[in-house]
């Protein structure tokens, strides 16, 4: 019965996407949903984009290994949007498709934005095999082969956004968000209700803390909370999927508003997945391996049907943030690349393409990046660790240029050169192991970029018009 359900949640789910195929009419329509998205659509469509595999299975895991702390990736995630919520209205009014674009438009440079774009799609690859490693993991435990099931599921979510575009996904993305969220809800009810009300979470269980285990700080573990939170917050300030869900909006109010909430909804719904881990822990208390919290919970604590829909909405939740990578990977290939790459002095020069072609093109790198996705995700030493290395990667390079070009009129190209690459150098470092005296390798590789774009900027700034004005027609407008 368990797979029944889940089979036939692919099939409708598939048929939804293939439906939303009708209003493509063009490329604006297939990357950005010809930008009519109203405030609730892109708000659940931003909250798709982190409420994935990663939230889901990631989140029991962590839950499961160190308590209620693990709840500040989720809280760190929703921070993000609420503070992107505040540049949102004139992001959006810039009218762009990509985090490069906006990138060529502040520093008039072709190479930062390729640069910034390549980055991009190297995180969004690593997310992408990140939610393809939760969907095998959840399936093995049914007796479908590792690789088999992250085929299975790979298949459904690439095609149909292959087909559906960025209207598909957003369709979908209603769907899959509801589902997610109704089903770790009710599934967290149930565990708390088997482990005594949330103060018997942790309890009977010699190797834990009981105290810790339920507090929020983890006893104030501050690099701990800052490691599951910073990435979050850095990465949706300046993440190509989340821009895509903004610059989708019909206008700048519905930008604004939509990743408030989408904050709000994020941070209430990740408490979820943590409480789920937290029971599987208590329930099972001879149990050591934290990948198996989610499964246990699903395959012997809840009935056979109830067992389905979470598992349906498991998949839900994995297949929400993947379509949407999905979208902005196309979008960098395509946009960033192609258009304004291979065909930018064509096009200069008054060529025009064929909207049907460019549809094409997109469909066929959609494929392209979920088959790399998958061979990604055989590599992967864990969920958490691949979506973080990702995180931590991008924000490293992308974040100083990006958001403080955006605040800071003096940021020059010279400045955003610098600190993308050695912020960039320094997060490299400390993910291969190199001493960081202590400091998160997030916040030290985002504080070195800081301190170089400054620097740098202050040494290479003339005052001149030609930044004055580049800068005016970026953040000119209130």
């Amino acid at each position: 019965m368990v797979l029944a359900i889940l089979i036939i949640y692919l099939l409708i789910i598939f048929l939804v996407g293939i439906w939303g195929n009708k209003f493509n009419n063009g490329v604006d329509d297939y990357l950005l949903a010809g930008r009519r998205l109203g405030t609730w659509f892109a708000s659940f469509a931003l909250v798709a984009t982190l409420y994935g595999g990663g939230k889901v299975v990631g989140l029991s895991e962590q839950g499961f290994e160190s308590g209620l702390v693990s709840w500040w990736n989720g809280i760190g995630g929703g921070i993000g949007f609420i503070l992107i919520s505040l540049i949102a209205y004139r992001m959006r009014k810039l009218a762009l498709f990509t985090v490069p674009d906006y990138v060529m438009k502040r520093y008039n440079s072709n190479g930062l934005r390729i640069m910034c774009c390549l980055l991009s799609l190297i995180a969004l690859l690593g997310i992408l095999a990140s939610q393809v490693f939760a969907a095998s993991s959840i399936l093995e435990m049914f007796g479908v082969g590792s690789m088999t099931g992250a085929v299975i599921v790979s298949v459904v979510f690439v095609l149909y956004t292959a087909i559906g575009g960025l209207w598909g996904a957003t369709i979908t993305d209603f769907i899959h968000i509801i589902i997610a969220a109704v089903g770790t809800i009710v599934t967290s009810i149930i565990v708390l209700v088997k482990a005594g009300g949330f103060g018997g979470l942790g309890q009977g269980i010699a190797s834990v803390d009981t105290a810790e285990y339920l507090s929020i700080t983890g006893n104030w573990n501050v690099s701990f909370m800052v490691w599951l939170a910073l990435p979050l917050i850095l990465y949706n300030m300046i993440g190509q999927d989340v821009y895509q869900r903004l610059f989708a909006s019909k206008d700048g109010k519905t930008a604004k508003h939509s990743a408030f909430i989408a904050g709000i909804i994020l941070i209430a719904i990740t408490l979820f997945p943590v409480i789920i881990g937290m029971g599987a822990r208590t329930l099972f208390p001879e149990e050591t391996n934290s990948a198996l919290a989610l499964p246990l919970v699903v395959g012997e604590v809840l009935p056979d049907f109830l067992a389905g829909l979470v598992l349906a909405a498991v998949m839900a939740a994995i297949m929400s943030t993947a379509n949407s990578i999905l979208t902005a990977g196309t979008s960098h290939i395509v946009n960033d690349l192609y258009l304004n790459g291979v065909k930018k002095k064509e096009l200069a020069n008054g060529k025009t393409l064929d909207e049907k072609f460019l549809v094409k093109l997109s469909r066929t790198w959609t494929l392209i990046l979920g088959a790399i996705a998958i061979l990604v995700a055989t590599i992967l030493p864990s969920i958490v660790d691949g979506l973080l290395i990702s995180y931590t990667l991008y924000t490293a390079g992308v974040f100083t240029p990006v958001i403080i070009g955006f605040l800071w009129k003096k940021g020059t190209k010279q400045g955003a050169y610098a600190s993308f690459i050695i912020g960039l150098f320094v997060a490299i470092l400390g993910i291969a192991g190199v001493s960081t005296f202590g400091i998160p390798i997030e916040v030290l590789s985002v504080v070195v970029a800081l301190i170089v774009y400054f620097v740098v900027s202050l040494i290479t700034y003339k005052g001149s018009q030609e930044v004055e004005e580049s800068l005016e027609k970026v953040v000119g407008d209130k």
